[in-house]
C-alpha cells in the first residue's frame, strides 16, 4: 500500500542516520572527494587527506568540516557506492544478474557540443584555434556561460583523473575513455562467482585497440559468455545512426570453455540461426589476435573455421608475444594533415614533391586520382593512364628535404610502400596498398618499411598484401574504418623463407607489369633489375595477372579450389540465402559493368591451368 512504501521510506531514511553507516559512507565520500574538489583558495582547508580519513575511522571529530563539506559534495555530484548500497549482496560476493545498456559517452568534454545549445558562434567556428579565441573572450562577454563552461570542463577532468587513477578501472582506463568501457569493467565486478552479466554496448568493445586489456582479460579468463554484434541499419535503436555498430555482452562469474560469436545480426532473432553462430575458445583468439586478444569478427561459422585455417599454417607480420618479425616491418606516419599544414605549399616549386593523399592511390596503382582546378578529386581514366609520362595532381607539395629528414636512415631506396589506414569490410576492396615514387605523404596513407635485406622481394609482400586472400582475413579483423597497425601486425603474412625461386620469378614479373606503368616509378624497376620502359596500361591484361597472382596465394596459403570458390563468392557454394558475403560489392560491380563476376571467372580459370 502507499502507507507500505511512506514507512519503508522512513525506516531507508532512518538506517541513513546509524553511525556505522554514516561513518563508512563519510569514508567513501572522502576517498572520492579526493579527486573531484576543486583546487581553488577557498577550498584548501577543505580538502580531504589521509589525515582526516583516519581522524574520521577513529571517531575524531575534529576534522568534521572536511567531512560534511564531502558529503556536500557527494550530493551534488551523486557519488555512489555500491557496497554501501546493497549490502546484503556483496555478503554474499555480488549480484546473480547484472543486466544493463550504459551510457556511451567520452568523458572529454566536447566543446562543439556543449556550446550547440548554448552559443552558435563558438558551436559553428571555423575551427578549433578560431573556437578557443571565442571561449578565451566569452568571460568578457558571457559571465555565466563561462562559469557553466568552466565547471562542465572541471567536471570531466575529475571524471577522468578519477577513472585514471583511483585503480578502479585498470582494464579500460586507456586513451579517450568511453564510459561503456568503463560500465562493462564495472558490471563485471559486480557479480558472484555464480552470476552472469548483460549489457548492450558498442561492439569496440571487442574489437578497438583501446579495449584489448579489458577483452583480452575476459577471453583468457574465460569470463566471456557470449557476443553478438548487431548493425543498426534496421532501427533497432531509432535515436542511433542506422551504420552504428552494437553487441549484446555477456560476461560469466564461473570460467567457461568456449565463448558464443554472432555477427552483422540486424535483428534478434538471427541469433537462433546456426551457421551464423560459431565458438571461440581462448586459444583461438590468441591465434587469431596474439597480441590484443581482440576479437575478429566474422559473419558465419565458415568464415571462422577458414579464417583459423589460414593462421594454423601462416604467422602475422609481427608477434608482439614472441618477437617474431619476419620481414622486419615497421611503420611511419610521415605527415599529418592537420599538425604538419605549415609546411604545406600550394603551388609546385623548386625542391618541392607531391604531397600523396590515400584516395590517390589504389592496389598496384600509383596514379588511381588526381586533384582538379576545383580542389576536388576525380579517377583518372584508362586513357590518361597508357600516357606513361602522365603524373596525377597533388592538393599540396612539400620542401624534399623534409621527406628525407623524417625517413632519415630508415629508408634509403626511391621508392615507398604505403597503405590506406580508412577502408570498409564492406568496400569492393577493403586492404588497399601500392606502391608509390619517394614523395610527401599524408597520414591517413602510412608507410610501411622492411628489413633492407628483403627489398627484392618488395614484389611478393606486395602481390600478398592485395591478393584476395588477405583481403578475406583483413575483413574479419575491420570493426568500423579503421585499419590500424594493431591490425596490420596482426594478418598472416607469408614470410620471405617461405617463398621458392621460382614462386620470386612467377610473382615478381607480374607484379613488375602492375607496377611500373609510368616513367615515375623507374627507380622501382631498376631495384628489381629490370632496365626497359614502362608496361602499357592495359586493364584486361592487368585483370589477367591479378587473377593468376589471387590463384597463386590461395595455393600459397593452402587452400583448396573449394575453399577459394568460397572466398570468391560463398553463395555460389552455399547458396543465395547463405548470411555470409565477402566481396558482394566487388561481385555487384562487375556484372553492372562486364555482364558477370570476371574477377570469379579468371581466378577459378588461373587456378584450374596451373594446378588443375
Amino acid at each position: 500500500t502507499t502507507g507500505d512504501v511512506r514507512q519503508k521510506q522512513v525506516q531507508y531514511q532512518q538506517s541513513r542516520q546509524d553511525r556505522g553507516w554514516w561513518r563508512d559512507y563519510s569514508a567513501c565520500n572522502l576517498w572520492t572527494t579526493a579527486f573531484f574538489m576543486p583546487l581553488t583558495e577557498q577550498n584548501l582547508q577543505l580538502l580531504p587527506t589521509t589525515a582526516a580519513l583516519t581522524q574520521l575511522l577513529r571517531g575524531n571529530t575534529s576534522t568534521q568540516k572536511v567531512v560534511e563539506a564531502a558529503n556536500k559534495l557527494a550530493q551534488e555530484k551523486h557519488f555512489f557506492h555500491w557496497c554501501l548500497e546493497f549490502p546484503e549482496v556483496f555478503e554474499v560476493g555480488g549480484f546473480d544478474c547484472v543486466l544493463g545498456n550504459p551510457p556511451w559517452e567520452r568523458i572529454k568534454l566536447q566543446e562543439k557540443e556543449f556550446f550547440a545549445s548554448r552559443n552558435a558562434e563558438i558551436a559553428n567556428a571555423e575551427n578549433k584555434a578560431a573556437r578557443e579565441k571565442l571561449i578565451k573572450e566569452l568571460p568578457k562577454k558571457n559571465l555565466d556561460l563561462a562559469q557553466a563552461f568552466e565547471e562542465a570542463k572541471h567536471d570531466a577532468e575529475a571524471q577522468s583523473k578519477f577513472i585514471r587513477e583511483s585503480m578502479r578501472f585498470p582494464l579500460t582506463a586507456v586513451g579517450d575513455i568511453n564510459t561503456y568501457a568503463v560500465f562493462a569493467e564495472t558490471t563485471r565486478k559486480l557479480i558472484s562467482p555464480d552470476g552472469r552479466v548483460g549489457v548492450i554496448v558498442p561492439t569496440g568493445i571487442a574489437t578497438d585497440d583501446t579495449c584489448k586489456k579489458f577483452f583480452g582479460d575476459l577471453t583468457q579468463k574465460q569470463a566471456l559468455a557470449s557476443l553478438y554484434d548487431f548493425e543498426n541499419r534496421e532501427a533497432i535503436f531509432s535515436a542511433v545512426h542506422r551504420s552504428y555498430k552494437f553487441s549484446l555482452l555477456a560476461i560469466n562469474g564461473k570460467p567457461i570453455e568456449q565463448s558464443n560469436f554472432s555477427f552483422f545480426l540486424t535483428q534478434p532473432r538471427q541469433i537462433e540461426n546456426q551457421s551464423r553462430l560459431f565458438q571461440l575458445s581462448p586459444q583461438d583468439i590468441a591465434l587469431l589476435n596474439p597480441n590484443t586478444l581482440t576479437c575478429p569478427v566474422f559473419r558465419t561459422r565458415s568464415d571462422a573455421e577458414l579464417t583459423k585455417k589460414i593462421y594454423q599454417r601462416v604467422p602475422v607480420l609481427e608477434n608482439e608475444q614472441t618477437g617474431s618479425n619476419p620481414w622486419g616491418g615497421s611503420f611511419m606516419r610521415m605527415f599529418d594533415m592537420a599538425n604538419d599544414s605549415g609546411l604545406f605549399r600550394n603551388e609546385a616549386g623548386d625542391d618541392l614533391v607531391p604531397l600523396y593523399e590515400a584516395k590517390m592511390f589504389h592496389q598496384f596503382d600509383h596514379r588511381w586520382a588526381t586533384y582538379t582546378n576545383s580542389g576536388d578529386t576525380r579517377d583518372l581514366t584508362d586513357v590518361e593512364k597508357c600516357d606513361r609520362s602522365f603524373t596525377v595532381q597533388p592538393r599540396y607539395w612539400v620542401n624534399r628535404n623534409e621527406v628525407e629528414n623524417r625517413l632519415g636512415d630508415k629508408w634509403r631506396k626511391k621508392w615507398l610502400l604505403s597503405f590506406r589506414s580508412i577502408c570498409r569490410s564492406t568496400d569492393e576492396r577493403t586492404a588497399i596498398f601500392s606502391l608509390l615514387p619517394k614523395l610527401a605523404v599524408g597520414h591517413k596513407a602510412p608507410i610501411i618499411l622492411i628489413d633492407t635485406k628483403y627489398s627484392l622481394l618488395v614484389t611478393c609482400f606486395l602481390a600478398n598484401l592485395n591478393s584476395l586472400i588477405f583481403d578475406f582475413v583483413t575483413r574479419q579483423k575491420i570493426g568500423a574504418t579503421d585499419f590500424s597497425y594493431f591490425i596490420v601486425k596482426q594478418l598472416p603474412i607469408i614470410p620471405p623463407e617461405a617463398y621458392t625461386q621460382e614462386d620470386i620469378e612467377f610473382i615478381s614479373s607480374r607484379v613488375l607489369e602492375l607496377v611500373y606503368t609510368a616513367w615515375d616509378m623507374q627507380p622501382f624497376a631498376q631495384d628489381m633489375g629490370y632496365d626497359g620502359e614502362p608496361f602499357i596500361w592495359n586493364s584486361e591484361r592487368r585483370a589477367l595477372l591479378r587473377a593468376e597472382l589471387d590463384a597463386y596465394y590461395a595455393k600459397l596459403y593452402g587452400l583448396t579450389r573449394d575453399e577459394l570458390r568460397y572466398i570468391l563468392d560463398p553463395a555460389d557454394v552455399y547458396g543465395s540465402d547463405f548470411p555470409s558475403e565477402t566481396f558482394r560489392v566487388l561481385k555487384n560491380n562487375e556484372i553492372k559493368q562486364f555482364g558477370e563476376y570476371r574477377t570469379q571467372r579468371l581466378v577459378l580459370e588461373a587456378w584450374d591451368r596451373m594446378f588443375g
